[in-house]
């Protein structure tokens, strides 16, 4: 043995007790590895129709938005086309007779009639659909420029498009005039207007705070009366025309899942028409009271815009948007001076 050197076997039962040790100090064991958790995914919800809140299908949810002029007098009912819009707006014009801008998207009208003229109050209308696509009968020239500058819409006027027209048989002119969605996107096909932005909320449950409310009655002016009253075996709302049902060209009855009744100041334009009226001019930007119909109910709040660059928005008295019921929607500019009677 060398002097200074601990025998073989000493040595490895020294190094034996420092394994031994080293163990014991570390619990005896490897600890685990620390467990990793996957970060939660949401899927993300399925597309809906800006227009309608209902599942964007059909691949139609792409296209711009197609709105179109149609008269609501007495000799140009009744109307075609208008149960396939997805929103109608309706708003007074000269003689207290009331127009209806009618927007389609998310399907399509076989025929719409009777087509008619602008009015001042489409511009900012069409400017919260982006633009989209127009369809009308003409206007006084002043107005159209007006229009065609502040709503970036594509105009589809018989001039422009005029094989997307025709002349109805049975009908008198200037009320016989018709076209068909397909024929106005065919037209617009090489316009390049993106799909409507969302404006209008929805959900299925409708806002607190609401009441029941069975008929809404509106009145334009002395020559001019609507209403609706809520079918609660249909789910839905039909149309009354100056005390009367208002049925469509095909005998159905004017329909719709929402009615907002907007409270709105009338300005007189510098536009007259034939016999010197000057054009009534729904002002859309501001703000004013607000009511929402949908399920038999009615919700009382508020509209406002900022301006013509930023969409309306319909408000309920907690200051959050008003959810409509998911499908179709009627906005009636109702003339502030009237006030909607619920029934």
């Amino acid at each position: 043995m060398r002097p200074g050197r601990a025998p073989r076997g000493l040595r490895a039962g020294a190094a034996a007790l420092l394994a031994l040790a080293l163990a014991s100090c570390s619990g005896g064991e490897e600890r685990p590895a620390a467990p990793t958790t996957a970060a939660p995914t949401t899927a993300a919800p399925p597309p809906v129709f800006p227009l309608t809140g209902q599942p964007a299908t059909g691949g139609l949810a792409a296209r711009p938005a197609l709105s179109i002029k149609v008269d609501n007098t007495r000799a140009a009912r009744p109307q075609a086309g208008l149960n396939d819009a997805d929103l109608v707006h309706e708003e007074l014009v000269e003689g207290g007779l009331t127009r209806l801008l009618v927007t389609y998207h998310s399907r399509d009208a076989a025929e719409v009639a009777p087509v008619r003229s602008v009015r001042p109050v489409d511009g900012p209308l069409l400017r919260q659909l982006g633009g989209g696509l127009f369809g009308f009968s003409g206007g006084a020239a002043g107005v159209l420029e007006r229009v065609r500058r502040s709503s970036g819409a594509t105009f589809l006027d018989p001039g422009q498009a005029p094989a997307a027209y025709r002349r109805l048989a049975d009908r008198p002119a200037p009320y016989n005039l018709a076209t068909s969605t397909a024929a106005l996107y065919r037209a617009g096909g090489r316009a390049e207007p993106g799909p409507p932005p969302p404006f209008l909320t929805f959900a299925g449950q409708p806002p607190a705070g609401g009441r029941q409310a069975a008929r809404v009655g509106l009145r334009f002016s002395p020559s001019s009366r609507a209403a609706w009253r809520w079918d609660g075996a249909a789910g839905r709302y039909l149309r009354e025309q100056d005390g009367a049902p208002d049925r469509l060209a095909d005998g159905r009855p004017v329909t719709t899942d929402n009615v907002v009744v907007l409270r709105v100041a009338i300005r007189l334009d510098e536009n007259r028409d034939v016999l010197g009226n000057r054009t009534p001019d729904p002002v859309v930007v501001g703000n004013g009271r607000a009511w929402l119909l949908r399920d038999g109910q009615v919700v009382a709040g508020t509209w406002r815009r900022a301006s013509a660059a930023q969409p309306l928005r319909v408000l309920g008295q907690d200051g959050e948007p008003l959810a409509l019921r998911p499908g179709r929607t009627w906005v009636e500019l109702l003339p502030s001076t009237e006030r909607p009677a619920f029934g």
